[in-house]
């Protein structure tokens, strides 16, 4: 009988817990890529000093593509910054972004030797439009 009620009061528990407690999906940013010329760079998503996603290897940034990255963070104080790393004749160069909390639309336009990163706040990745990023 005691594991009858164990089993119901579990049974129970996760009802409860899955409609009161819905899954917080996590923040995404939309990384547009718009880079002059042939230029190889990573972009990926810190927390802190943390990669958290994102390239671990150099590619083709010139191709005018584009990626999602899946930050895992979605809290009100779960900040996170988009870091775009180039790689030049002279060594290597880090381009940072202010930080994040929210679903993130993400231009990184430019050169090897100058990149741009702009970037807005939107509420749904789906809704992430290149013109209206790329072109402010």
């Amino acid at each position: 009988m005691k594991y009858q009620n164990f089993l119901f009061l579990t049974t129970i528990f996760i009802g409860v817990y899955m409609v009161y407690f819905p899954v917080i999906e996590a923040y995404e940013a939309k990384v547009f890529k718009r880079m002059d010329f042939v230029t190889y760079c990573k972009v990926w998503a810190e927390d802190g000093h943390v990669r958290i996603a994102g390239d671990d290897k150099f590619h083709d940034c010139s191709d005018y593509g584009w990626f999602v990255i899946g930050t895992g963070r979605d809290g009100p104080s779960d900040w996170y910054w988009i870091i775009v790393k180039t790689a030049t004749i002279t060594g290597i160069v880090d381009y940072y972004h202010e930080g994040f909390v929210n679903h993130t639309c993400v231009c990184v336009k430019g050169n090897t030797w100058h990149i741009n990163i702009k970037a807005h706040i939107i509420d749904n990745i789906d809704k992430c439009d290149m013109a209206k990023v790329c072109d402010m």
